[in-house]
């Protein structure tokens, strides 16, 4: 009985932490909402430097039940304020992500350069800005990265779990009525057929040829000048300096110093960093806890088509 009754506490306990946290997080949401919806309002008080940063995934998904906005609303919402602000002469992008998922990449990527037209944009990649992180920082006038900094795996990729084998072993069949031939591609139940692999690979192809353009068109340099490291390796910030897919080994510190100069601020102008909350850390990390699959190592990126490197 004192099992049960301590199983029983316990469960109690939980449910009513997740209804405070729920309250917490509705509350959090709305203010949120409202900041990013108030994108005429000031964040600065002199002319200076803003802040966006990419950390993680980049992914339109709110990773749980915690999270109140997804990871690129909130960039996006970001450099909204920084562009509608007349005090932010110049902006600092910080990327430290293995990219995410195409389209999400692809937003943050056209409002960057959206935003380069209006103010300087200077990259600062943290400990990793591949795939999708790469794709992202092309939209800047300049790019710094550390010597060490994990870049480059220009490319695209999807992944399934074929659990057919361990099916037939435990005698599980899928019954599967579909309105065309196509309709369960990456079907976890059975092997891919020919057809399908090329449909697949077609598909790769297409986002890997908006990957390469954009890149192009971000770096304002000819594809054929890169091409043949877009091929999915993962390179140092040394060695994409002689790639020319970085422009500079350095610090954060030494990008701010970039965005100052070319904004023409004096070497004192105030950054305007984002500001996090110790509720807004430590929902997002619950979020993050809570919402991810425990499987997915397993079982790949379960269909999703990505900008992604996946060691």
């Amino acid at each position: 009985m004192d099992k049960n009754r301590k199983i029983l506490v316990a469960i109690l306990v939980f449910l009513l932490m997740s209804m405070v946290l729920s309250l917490v997080q509705i509350n959090t949401s709305m203010q949120r909402k409202t900041s990013a919806s108030s994108s005429n309002i000031s964040i600065s008080d002199s002319r200076g430097v803003g802040v966006v940063r990419v950390s993680g995934v980049i992914s339109s998904d709110t990773e749980g039940h915690f999270a109140s906005m997804s990871m690129h609303e909130a960039v996006i919402a970001r450099i909204d304020q920084l562009a509608a602000d007349d005090n932010i002469k110049a902006v600092v992008l910080r990327v430290d992500s293995p990219g995410g998922t195409v389209a999400a990449t692809q937003e943050i990527f056209q409002k960057l350069m959206e935003l380069r037209q209006k103010k300087p944009l200077v990259v600062s990649m943290g400990d990793m800005a591949a795939s999708g992180g790469y794709y992202i920082s092309s939209a800047a006038n300049h790019i710094f990265a550390n010597q060490g900094t994990m870049t480059g795996s220009i490319g695209v990729i999807i992944a399934a779990p074929n659990f057919k084998g361990l099916f037939e072993k435990l005698g599980i069949k899928m019954n599967v009525i579909k309105s065309g031939k196509y309709k369960d591609i990456l079907s976890s139940s059975r092997d891919l057929s020919d057809e399908e692999k090329a449909l697949l690979q077609d598909l790769i192809d297409n986002c890997y040829n908006q990957f390469i353009k954009d890149v192009s068109l971000g770096r304002n340099i000819p594809i054929d000048d890169f091409k043949q490291y877009a091929d999915g390796r993962v390179f140092t910030g040394s060695r994409g300096v002689e790639m020319k897919l970085v422009d500079s080994v350095g610090t954060f510190q030494d990008a701010v110093k970039k965005a100052k100069e070319l904004a023409k601020l004096p070497a004192d102008a105030p950054l305007y960093d984002e500001n996090s909350s110790a509720l807004d850390l430590i929902f997002g990390g619950m979020g993050s806890f809570f919402g991810k699959n425990p499987l997915g190592s397993v079982t790949g990126n379960n269909g999703l088509i990505e900008y992604r490197y996946v060691p």
